[in-house]
């Protein structure tokens, strides 16, 4: 299929929407990942400020512990010495006190594991500590002094005491490590974050510059399409409705010089014996003008052999003038074009110009030319009707005055209208062509205003798409963020204070009252299991969760997974059995922390939903590679309905008003994600009352991939 000019140039401009679009698309995915860098950062500064707080509160805490029980000593040294009992109020405090402190403590630690360890040798000090102070008090307060200074003299209470402060200043000293390193992980945050926005600004400003240029460069196509359709349609109008070729080429001359500037020109239109003259513009009358040329005469007969434009450049004097009542002279340049049909020329124009014009006016003459050879030959075949008509005439009158002659005539004559009516016919026909032709340009014209506003309305929705997602991103990290401060910090003291309350130390709370805040310290402990599910769901659907790979000992989960779940076991009388297969690997290289967290919720799901019998973990070789960790029990078991809706989030196997057995319903949901997250899958089995067996299965060695 032959493509046209007009096919190239929507080609171009098709390209040039193409390219706009992908700059468009390139920045505001650019926009995007500054976002999500920014976001990262600023979590990164304030997990670090938390982390550092907390460090600044253990440390509170653990000068607390030590003046407490450094007043519980000096209490019962002033006892000792004066036998006042006023001193013993120190010691008092310390007794009430100590106990909390040191809960306090081992609250705020916990998610260190050395500190973890320190915090039962402390309670063991302490309470040695206590009991030897307590001890020699009530020998002096029993009269036998003696016995008490021999329990002094001892140095046991020296020894207990020096341990507890060896005990402290260790912790003293890894809280003070880990407070620099989280300092110094605070400055690198705000260093990324000042570089990461300062190249954010560059490049914004480099996509700014490449977007405008792309958006000039398209107007100007747009332009230069213009330029041509409104060539093409005012050589139209002026070609339309000429009498005969001399006037048609006359305006095609005039037409020339208004649009293009040509100073000077001359046509040339094919007949039986080659080209001839037909109309010149600017040339004076002594200016030598061939009158008529052929094929391979000179330039232009060249440029009609081969059907080619001829361009002149530093056209020397005595070429084709113009001139006006001052002068005459030669242009600088000279176009000849040819115009041809079917490969045929049948017409040529001879173009001055006074400064030369770019390739682009080149280009634009080489398509009109066409359209030119066309009215041409419509015009020659009106021409050559109007002959015909004439000597239809003469012959007419010849035959009236001839009888038989008049018959053979009009025969003849006959012959020559049937051959006039072929010929208009023709003509009609080529008129309905180029008509057709001007309706097409039309259409086409229509068709790229109409892409141009669908473009316009696409940017805009796309823009604003783009701001609606940034917003919505925007707020739901506000909320996560501020809900999980707001949330947690007055529910952390509900629970000590609820924690104190059961405990009653004083014994002045009646047994109902301590039942009541049992009950609030366990509704407590509930709602921040919930928090912290739904966080760690968010964190999830979010892509914030890191896995980080290591090797791990299968024995050592299998161990920690006993130890915590053993007591629980025993409580509710139900048989626990953590096992692995003889053919099961010793260690996988996975993220243990993600790994325990997706089993402790199923072994602790099975335990919930188990009355009698018994919940075993199995860790045995699947085949292509893999692990599988099956978690079975005993239990009420879960039918085939619930069975495709239990690892959606906030849906429990109990789902009715009374709600048995409790529960957030994220934890499968968690399970499940934290799963893929691992390279594996998690699946379920169950009958209705006779158990359940959940299946975890994951790659023996993780693949980031």
């Amino acid at each position: 299929m032959k493509r046209t000019p007009g096919w190239q140039a929507n080609r171009r401009a098709a390209g040039s929407e193409f390219a706009i679009t992908i700059g468009l698309g390139l920045t505001i995915l650019f926009f995007l990942i500054s976002g999500a860098t920014a976001y990262f950062n600023l979590r990164t500064i304030q997990r670090d400020n938390a982390e550092i707080s907390h460090s600044h509160d253990v440390l509170a805490s653990l000068s607390a512990l030590r003046a407490t029980a450094l007043d519980a000593e000096t209490g019962q040294r002033g006892y000792m010495l004066t036998g006042d009992v006023a001193y013993l109020a120190p010691y008092d405090n310390a007794i009430a006190n100590m106990a909390p402190q040191i809960d306090t403590l081992a609250w705020q630690v916990k998610d260190n594991p050395q500190q973890v360890a320190r915090i039962a040798p402390l309670r063991q000090h302490v309470a040695a500590k206590l009991a030897e102070l307590k001890q020699t008090i009530a020998l002096t307060q029993s009269g036998d002094k003696p016995a008490a200074m021999a329990i002094i003299a001892s140095n046991r209470g020296k020894i207990e005491m020096d341990d507890i402060r060896d005990l402290l200043g260790e912790m003293d000293q890894t809280e003070e490590v880990l407070r620099a390193q989280r300092l110094r992980e605070m400055a690198a945050a705000y260093q990324h974050a000042m570089a990461s926005g300062i190249a954010s600004g560059l490049v914004s400003i480099i996509l700014a510059l490449v977007v405008g240029w792309l958006i000039r460069r398209a107007t100007l196509q747009r332009q230069r399409q213009d330029w041509i359709q409104s060539a093409q349609v005012g050589l139209e109008a002026a070609m339309r409705g000429q009498p005969d070729a001399a006037r048609l080429g006359e305006s095609i001359l005039a037409f020339m010089s208004n649009y293009f500037g040509a100073v000077a020109g001359v046509i040339y239109v094919a007949d039986e014996d080659g080209f001839a003259r037909t109309a010149s513009y600017g040339v004076p009358a002594t200016a030598f003008l061939p009158a008529r040329i052929t094929a391979h005469d000179g330039l232009l007969g060249e440029a009609v052999a081969k059907t080619h434009h001829i361009v002149l450049e530093n056209v020397p004097e005595g070429y084709l003038t113009f001139g006006t009542a001052l002068g005459q002279r030669s242009p600088r340049q000279l176009i000849v074009v040819p115009g041809s049909i079917e490969g045929v020329a049948n017409t040529v124009l001879e173009l001055g110009f006074i400064q030369p014009v770019d390739g682009e006016v080149v280009a634009l003459l080489d398509k009109l030319s066409a359209a030119i050879a066309m009215v041409v030959r419509a015009t020659r075949y009106r021409d050559e009707l109007k002959a015909l008509l004439a000597e239809t005439q003469q012959k007419s009158e010849e035959l009236q005055v001839q009888g038989e002659e008049l018959r053979v005539s009009n025969e003849e004559l006959e012959e020559q209208s049937r051959a006039l009516k072929e010929s208009q016919a023709r003509l009609e026909q080529q008129q309905a062509e180029l008509e057709q032709g001007n309706a097409r340009l039309e259409e086409q014209t229509q068709l790229l205003e109409s892409q141009r506003d669908e473009l316009e309305k696409a940017n805009g929705f796309i823009q604003l798409k783009a701001r609606e997602l940034e917003q919505a991103s925007r707020y739901k990290s506000d909320f996560l963020a501020n809900m999980s401060h707001e949330l947690r910090t007055p529910l952390n003291s509900l629970l000590i204070l609820a924690k104190l309350l059961a405990d009653n130390p004083t014994n002045t709370l009646s047994a109902e009252q301590v039942k009541y805040a049992q009950t609030i310290q366990s509704s407590g402990n509930d709602l921040l299991t919930l928090i912290n599910d739904i966080l760690d769901l968010s964190k999830i659907e979010a892509g914030h969760v890191e896995i980080q790979p290591d090797h791990v000992k299968l024995e050592r989960i299998a161990t920690h997974l006993r130890q915590m779940f053993e007591p629980i076991a025993r409580e509710r009388r139900i048989g626990l059995v953590i096992e692995a297969a003889p053919d099961a690997p010793t260690s996988m290289v996975t993220d243990s922390q993600r790994l325990e967290q997706v089993l402790k919720n199923l072994l602790s799901n099975a335990l919930k939903f188990t009355e009698a019998g018994e919940v075993r973990l199995s860790m045995q070789r699947a085949d292509g590679g893999r692990i599988a960790f099956a978690v079975s029990d005993t239990g009420i078991g879960i039918s085939e309905e619930q069975q495709a809706h239990i690892f959606d989030a906030f849906h429990q196997a109990d789902g009715t008003i009374s709600r048995k057995y409790g529960g957030t319903g994220l934890g499968l949901s968690i399970s499940r994600e934290l799963a893929r997250l691992l390279g594996g899958t998690l699946g379920v089995t169950s009958t209705l009352g006779q158990g359940s067996v959940f299946t975890v299965t994951l790659p023996e060695t993780f693949d980031p991939g």
